[in-house]
């Protein structure tokens, strides 16, 4: 712009302000606080490490498999009416409102007409009609109807409040809801009756990896009805079904642990699946009841080998791999041959082996050892084609009717269809064609010189006894998993909230009234639970309760009560963990906030997003300062009755919280934190109040990883997916994608060209780029403060003559025409494309000097 080449004393000189680049947002200081680079607002915004403030890209729905399996309100059955009784189809109401104690229903039918035929005096149940302080629903009669024009107005009596009531998909009103709380729409019919069958919402989600195959990313949703399997590889959902007469309510969790999926249910029995998506994948019961404690595990002549390096025993005793196992002898009698195991000594189980189908024999042979690890003892080969046994495999053998080979034997060499094995008598190998060969259940573990007293051959350790147990409890005895509301995998092991013991009874628990005490399973064994060494208890009597937990580095559990934050130490060893207070300054408020990014712990506290970090190697300390101070603003309109659903997900240097922002009972905002530029970066909305996000999971493998967020009505929409200025999503059970333009803008700090005297505001220059993708345009608007103005100064559009093309770049320059005001602003309201701002600067010069009072 043009300035004068040198100035009077008495000339007001033109000086510049604005900024080259942007790095974050701050909305609790004053705008014209605010240091060069940052925004005082970013909504749907993006800023790079280059300073460019880009539209973020837009969410793609991924998947919406679920869909109402019918009316949700239905008709009811005869034996519901009583027999004589008619009723008639649901009718979907378009409006409703009350007044003067009158409410007014407008139909989408005509009121009287066969499959509806409502008349004067009809006593009709109303359904799904959202209210905010009379309630219309429930069963009314009728004391007007208007027909108009394929519409009808039915009317019926209610003393309240006037007021307009919404027909649109209904929220229940509080917090918790139930299903009989939900429906799809407002509905008006006779003697209707809510199929809970047929609702489907999602009340639980989790990623998914096969850990046989790399290629396998999933996400799993959980509704009242199933569970759905998304492949993000391939696009294929899979159903997984619950047992029946089993569903998932509402505030459940799944998580993925020991190569299985488990939904925690809270106080009621959790369910797990294996992973297995052939035949009709199904989600079972985790055993509950009384728990049967360990016995001896003693072994007859036969029934234990050592080949190779390994204890293999030829029993089934419920162990999995993972279990410790005790010896307790080294043999049975005094006069039984040692197995030459140290008594005392532990072992871990390396491999478990369950019995499969047997296979037949075509031959068998036989010869007499001399000297070696079989010394004495005789050699039968048998051929088994396509037997599948591999060495130290426990196998059945039979149909020979001889007990020196039939029975418990143990592999000792493979060779094609040939199996090697020993036994100490010589035995009748005659083949007639019955005979086979099985693989048997048992377990192996690896015996190493610690574990053993004396050498015993391999051939000598078959005819030994000897005694195991598994690990015991030194405490009350362990007992099945207790209905936790959810857990988390930690030095491979489960750990829970312990809120309720388990019954004798199956499936039947109490609750322990307790609320701030965990318990942790055996090591990769998710049915044991030492309700002693195992159990531990936080702030005991205090008014505090566990709100999350958190794995984090070197055998440290975070546990977040709801006042204070806690450290449990060396789990590997229950009977030698410890627990400390890190603070009773702050505490979590959402379990789902918790995330771990380098040494610093994120989480939604009462202060906002607040961070704890190891500052050494041994001590955990809080930082002074939320990390949210700066967006205090927009924290204090997080609805703080509903704030415990808020979930967050780490990716892309980012933190990502969703949250529930001005009233909302369900997140309805993301608030976006960027670690490369150490500041906030957006609140991300979309144009649908109806979207909300239940979860956030980070998930997939190449260009499918991102953040995935699902909404209640089962969509699962991929977050920063789409390069067209658009989000794609879904905001009702079985409804479609909807492609709605995102609600982008950006509002610059108040440039004030660094003096407090009030200034005439000349003019303006920003320069912007289209995307690589799309043309551009956006709407301009300027704010002045004392005094106070907002004004439009146009478009993108107007200054360049249209939309900026695809990945072109323009420096367009406009007059304000001398508004004055001590300082101003710019927004810019993007209406089309993925536009780039990379600097704006104005023009002012200080005017009216005088003391006197002007406006």
């Amino acid at each position: 712009m043009p300035e004068y080449r040198s100035y009077g004393a008495r000339d007001d000189r033109v000086a510049k302000d604005g900024d080259v680049g942007f790095v974050g947002f701050n909305n609790r200081l004053r705008p014209d606080q605010l240091k060069a680079g940052m925004l005082s607002d970013a909504q749907n915004i993006r800023l790079d490490r280059n300073g460019e403030a880009q539209v973020r890209k837009g969410i793609e729905l991924i998947e919406a498999p679920f869909a109402v399996g019918g009316d949700v309100l239905r008709l009811p059955t005869t034996a519901e009416i009583g027999d004589g009784v008619t009723s008639m189809l649901p009718t979907t109401i378009e409006s409703a409102s009350l007044t003067s104690n009158v409410v007014s229903l407008v139909l989408n039918e005509p009121a009287v007409e066969p499959g509806y035929d409502f008349q004067v005096g009809d006593e009709i149940t109303v359904d799904g009609v959202q209210f905010v302080t009379t309630d219309p629903n429930g069963t009314h009669t009728i004391t007007g109807i208007t027909d108009a024009g394929g519409t009808s107005t039915i009317t019926y009596a209610l003393t309240g409040a006037d007021e307009v009531y919404t027909t649109a998909i209904v929220l229940p009103e509080t917090l918790p809801f139930d299903l009989n709380d939900i429906t799809t729409q407002a509905v008006v019919g006779f003697n209707m009756v809510l199929d809970q069958g047929s609702v489907t919402e999602v009340y639980a989600s989790t990623e998914y990896s096969d850990p046989a195959s790399n290629a396998s990313q999933y996400l799993l949703i959980a509704s009242n009805l199933k569970v759905v399997a998304k492949n993000l590889k391939t696009g294929e959902t899979t159903d997984i079904v619950y047992p029946v007469g089993e569903t998932v309510p509402v505030e459940s969790d799944m998580i993925q642990a020991f190569n299985k999926v488990f939904i925690f249910r809270n106080g009621q029995t959790a369910l797990e699946w294996d992973g297995d998506f052939s035949g009709t994948p199904e989600f079972t019961r985790v055993a509950s009841g009384e728990y049967t404690q360990p016995v001896q595990i003693v072994c007859a002549s036969g029934e234990f080998a050592l080949i190779e390096n390994r204890g293999v025993v030829h029993q089934e005793d419920g162990v999995s791999v993972g279990s410790i196992v005790t010896v307790v002898g080294d043999k049975t009698l005094d006069a039984d041959q040692s197995s030459g195991l140290t008594i005392g000594s532990e072992v871990t189980v390396a491999k478990l082996l369950e019995g499969g189908p047997t296979t037949s024999l075509t031959a068998a042979a036989e010869l007499l050892i001399s000297g070696g690890e079989y010394d004495t003892l005789y050699e039968v080969t048998i051929t088994a084609a396509g037997h599948g046994r591999s060495i130290g495999d426990p196998i059945d053998i039979a149909g020979f009717g001889d007990t020196k080979i039939d029975g418990s034997r143990f592999v000792s060499d493979v060779s094609g269809d040939d199996i090697v094995f020993y036994v100490p008598q010589n035995p009748s190998i005659t083949i007639s064609g019955d005979e086979t060969v099985a693989l048997a259940h048992g377990f192996e573990f690896y015996v190493d010189a610690n574990k053993t007293d004396l050498h015993i051959t391999d051939g000598a350790s078959l005819t030994s006894t000897p005694v195991f147990t598994r690990k015991v409890s030194v405490g009350l005895g362990f007992t099945h998993m207790p209905a936790p509301e959810f857990a988390v995998y930690h030095q491979r092991r489960l750990v829970m909230p312990y809120r309720f013991t388990v019954n004798d009874a199956l499936n039947s628990f109490t609750s322990k009234d307790a609320l701030d005490e965990i318990i942790a399973s055996d090591i990769l064994d998710s049915d044991t639970y030492d309700q002693i060494y195992a159990q531990y208890r936080f702030n005991a009597g205090t008014a505090d309760f566990i709100v999350g937990l958190h794995s984090f580095a070197e055998d440290r559990l975070l546990v977040f009560n709801r006042n204070s934050i806690h450290l449990v130490e060396n789990t590997t060893n229950l009977q030698g963990a410890s627990t400390r207070l890190l603070t009773n300054e702050v505490g979590c408020v959402a379990r789902k906030s918790i995330r771990q990014v380098g040494n610093q712990v994120i989480f939604l506290s009462d202060n906002g997003v607040y961070g704890t970090q190891f500052l050494d190697e041994y001590n955990l300390r809080g930082t002074e300062t939320p990390l949210s101070e700066p967006i205090n603003e927009t924290i204090q309109r997080i609805n703080k009755d509903a704030w415990e659903q808020s979930v967050a997900a780490y990716f892309d240097n980012r933190y990502f919280i969703a949250v529930p922002l001005d009233g909302a009972i369900r997140n309805n905002a993301i608030l976006v934190f960027n670690f490369l530029n150490k500041q906030w970066e957006s609140i991300d909305t979309t144009g649908n109040t109806d979207w909300d996000i239940e979860n956030l999971v980070v998930a997939g493998d190449g260009a499918q990883r991102g953040v995935y967020a699902i909404n209640r009505f089962g969509g699962i929409h991929k977050l920063d997916e789409r390069v067209d200025g658009e989000d794609r999503i879904v905001t009702f059970i079985g409804g479609e994608a909807q492609g709605i333009d995102i609600p982008a803008a950006l509002t610059t700090r108040q440039y004030t060209l660094g003096s407090m005297d009030r200034k005439r505001w000349k003019n303006f220059d920003i320069h912007v780029q289209s995307s690589k993708d799309n043309a551009s345009d956006f709407d301009i608007g300027i704010e002045t403060e004392n005094p106070d103005t907002v004004e439009s100064l146009g478009s993108l559009s107007t200054y360049n003559g249209g939309t900026l093309d695809i990945d072109e770049d323009v420096s367009i320059r406009g007059r304000i025409g001398n508004r004055r005001g001590y300082g101003l602003q710019f927004t810019i309201n993007n209406t089309s494309g993925r536009p780039r701002i990379r600097a704006i600067e104005t023009e002012g010069s200080t005017a009216m000097r005088s003391t006197q009072k002007a406006i």
